[in-house]
């Protein structure tokens, strides 16, 4: 960090070089208790850090936040108590919620903090000038921060602060971060709009729309061919673990390394054919409409629409074939994993593909 505080974007901040003091004598209000609710109010507990959770009346997760040994109140009650008031909501309802409950309570000196960019970078929740704002994203899910933390380990993050935050919002971003666990795989320096945009993408051309319509079509396509359900599942869904478990331990060249040479070929040869230039434009159109707001107007105006919101596409996508053969096999698959469970996962996946004629790096 420079004198006043700011890192240059892409900086690496790590444990090492970030004091916990910037939070001494502070309490943190977590609004919302879903799983990265919990594991922020649970990892700042842990870390020595006065915590209160802020939720709606007869909130069923209250019952879990106090099982936790955690104090919760509500919403405007626990934010007029704070000095930091963490705002870990699903980005449909932070905006009302935020104007309802959360502004007209805040104290003048109060830094509102966030896990995702979304709000910001929508301008759904605009922050008085010099209001402390930063954001700690930790990337990954929040039950996997919670339990990386418990176990002496953590995420690593995304770290940023609004333009107009006073200089010293950085040093209390940074100690947030340390006390939730994402510091110890080092966090990322960047902004709320490269944050929300950059996982809007991820989330939607790789992770959780990409990959799900690959594997659903070539499930499919075996399937259509007169191949058993089961065997499609293995070989199109089971066995993908197995390679992103290479990809994370060893890197893309690491897992072509140790898997077999007809793998290797076949996925160099016939993978661009499937990624395609005319693929490649509707990922760019994709990323258009997330950098325009498109997107955003979207989710915020379908969500719940009972036709062409979240839970009636979920509710479709449940009842295809694909779905139904994961369901059908996940009482075996869960007895392979627990079984396996003390082997490393991505040494057994050095073989999915069969007796490696590669040389396999050390």
């Amino acid at each position: 960090m420079d004198a006043a505080g700011a890192p240059i974007k892409g900086t690496i901040i790590t444990e090492k070089d970030v004091s916990l003091a910037p939070l001494a004598d502070r309490t943190v209000a977590v609004i919302g208790y879903g799983t990265m609710g919990r594991a922020h109010a649970v990892n700042l507990r842990r870390s020595g850090i006065a915590t209160l959770v802020g939720l709606r009346p007869g909130s069923a997760a209250a019952r879990v936040a106090v099982a936790d040994g955690l104090t919760v109140l509500g919403v405007s009650e626990a934010v007029v108590r704070a000095d930091v008031v963490v705002l870990l909501l699903p980005d449909q309802v932070m905006a009302e919620v935020y104007t309802a409950a959360i502004a007209p309570h805040l104290r003048p000196d109060a830094a509102l903090g966030f896990a995702h960019g979304f709000a910001i970078a929508f301008d759904l929740i605009r922050p008085e000038s010099r209001r402390p704002c930063f954001l700690v994203a930790p990337k990954g899910q929040g039950d996997m921060l919670r339990e990386a933390f418990a176990a002496g380990g953590g995420l690593p993050g995304l770290l940023a602060v609004t333009d107009d935050s006073p200089p010293q919002t950085w040093q209390l971003a940074a100690a947030y971060a340390r006390a939730v666990g994402c510091l110890r795989g080092g966090a990322t320096a960047t902004t709320f709009r490269h944050e929300c945009l950059s996982d809007l993408f991820g989330e939607q051309v790789v992770l959780c729309g990409g990959v799900i319509e690959l594997l659903q079509t070539a499930f499919d396509t075996l399937v259509s061919r007169g191949y058993d359900a089961e065997n499609a599942y293995f070989e199109c869904v089971y066995e993908l673990k197995l390679i992103v478990d290479l990809i994370q331990r060893y890197g893309i060249d690491g897992m072509r390394g140790r898997i077999s040479g007809t793998a290797a070929y076949g996925g160099l040869t016939r993978g661009p054919r499937v990624i395609d230039a005319s693929v490649r434009a509707r990922i760019e159109g994709i990323l258009d409409e997330i950098e325009s707001g498109a997107f955003a107007r979207e989710f915020l105006a379908r969500y719940a629409d009972t036709e062409h919101g979240t839970a009636a596409l979920a509710a479709r996508e449940a009842a295809s074939p694909l779905a139904q053969a994961g369901r059908r096999l996940q009482d075996r698959l869960r007895a392979l994993d627990t079984a396996g469970s003390g082997a490393d996962g991505a040494d057994e996946a050095e073989d999915v593909a069969g007796s490696s004629d590669a040389a396999r790096p050390d």
